[in-house]
């Protein structure tokens, strides 16, 4: 069940991140200034709803747990940013499809982090 929350409050970030990528790219920006836009725009909102609807956390949010939290996004993030360039390295720069393919990867393997720094209960179903 943790996996379908995570999937739902993703979406909604996909759906605003994309946005601001693609709107990023229209107006000029290059594709790594337009994600680095499109992906810091979700972190908040990720973090507040993961962590309490996602995760069930029933502690305070505190500094210690955002920083590890943020840790996990910027080895997914990091990890997205590899699918896109050896995506630009075969001359497909550019592209909503670009992203896309950054953002399954990046999604896995952010969900998997996150249940680890995030867990209550709710990780374990």
């Amino acid at each position: 069940m943790a996996l379908v929350k995570f999937g739902l409050v993703g979406l909604i970030n996909t759906v605003i991140g994309l946005a601001i990528i693609m709107a990023a790219l229209a107006a000029g920006l290059g594709d790594y200034a337009a994600n680095a836009l499109g992906y810091g725009a979700g972190l908040m909102l990720s973090y507040a709803i993961n962590r309490r609807w996602t995760f069930a956390a029933q502690t305070a949010a505190n500094p210690r747990e955002f920083a590890a939290f943020a840790a996990c996004f910027a080895l997914a993030y990091g990890a997205n940013l590899a699918v896109i360039t050896a995506m630009r390295a075969s001359g497909q720069g550019g592209h909503a499809l670009v992203h896309a393919s950054g953002m399954v990867v990046y999604t896995l393997l952010f969900f998997a982090l996150s249940r680890t720094v995030l867990g209550g209960r709710a990780a374990k179903r």
